[in-house]
């Protein structure tokens, strides 16, 4: 019996190989399309930008429904969701006038395909450029210390109306000298009162005067408390003390010792330093002046300030 004739091969790849390629070309695409996005900068975002200037971010003319997440803003224009980080990365204004959007400073044509920016916004796209968001990190740096000493002056002004009314139902705020400002409460206690001139030791008949000062300062024990002492600029005659820097840190321990003993203070929140004659708050050239720098501050630091400082 004759054997059977074998068909000759197809010419030409077989039909797997063709959905292969095809395969491989979409990956190809996929993978390019991904590697694009990741690279995404300031001037690509901007070409994007312009290129919508006279489209719709919908696919529908007119009407009320939106793609996806998208917001609609007029006449079947959706605003797709974070287009409005992304704008104002760029420094680009999103007001939306109808189904166009103002794309003028991302260098977007007008109808006639002209270029509508002017010489000046140039060179204020072309400084941008060089260093995007400057002005915008400048503002913002600004705006947050202006809002931290806002808020930090409000603390501290109702500390002090509340250390003000304890003070007057102690009967004691004839005594203290009190101030404020966006850091701290200020309390002055004259040093003639507390101490013998030239010595740093608390007087026996100012301690229940002290007593009241601790009961206050412990109500803000979370705070930071920082006590001070300071002197006039008459040289130290005491062979006890080298200098008034000497006797103002002496006198400014003692404080602390003596309200760390009547009150229960966070002792690592209490700062102690002597400053002598060199932050005085009146003259020294009259006696009523340098009585005013004989003293010790307690100044008590708003929350605020106190967390900025732990």
């Amino acid at each position: 019996m004759a054997k059977r004739r074998e068909k000759p091969p197809e010419e030409g790849s077989p039909a797997w190989m063709a959905t292969f390629s095809d395969l491989m070309n979409l990956l190809l695409c996929f993978f390019v399309l991904l590697f694009a996005s990741s690279n995404m900068d300031e001037e690509k975002i901007q070409r994007i930008m312009a290129s919508f200037n006279q489209a719709s971010f919908s696919i529908i003319e007119s009407g009320a429904v939106s793609l996806l997440e998208g917001q609609i803003v007029s006449g079947g224009v959706t605003q797709l969701p974070g287009i409005e980080s992304i704008l104002e990365y760029i420094g680009v204004s999103s007001e939306v006038e109808g189904n166009n959007q103002d794309l003028s400073a991302t260098g977007a044509v007008n109808e006639n395909g002209k270029n509508d920016l002017s010489d000046s916004d140039k060179e204020i796209t072309e400084n941008s450029e060089k260093n995007p968001n400057s002005e915008q990190v400048e503002i913002s740096e600004q705006e947050l210390k202006e809002e931290f000493e806002e808020q930090g002056l409000k603390q501290s002004e109702e500390m002090y109306d509340e250390i003000s009314e304890m003070t007057e139902s102690y009967k004691i705020d004839d005594r203290v000298v009190m101030d404020y400002n966006s850091q701290y409460v200020s309390l002055d206690l004259n040093g003639a009162i507390l101490f013998d001139e030239g010595k740093a030791e608390i007087r026996d008949d100012v301690k229940v005067f002290m007593q009241k000062i601790a009961t206050i300062m412990s109500r803000y024990k979370e705070c930071v408390i920082e006590i001070e002492g300071h002197t006039d600029s008459i040289p130290i005659s005491s062979g006890r003390y080298e200098s008034n820097r000497h006797l103002s840190a002496a006198r400014a321990i003692e404080v602390y010792n003596y309200v760390k003993e009547q009150a229960n203070l966070v002792d690592e929140n209490i700062k102690v330093a002597g400053y002598g004659e060199s932050r005085p708050v009146a003259s020294n050239e009259t006696a009523e002046g340098r009585a005013k720098n004989r003293r010790v501050s307690i100044k008590i630091y708003n929350r605020l300030n106190s967390d900025t400082q732990h």
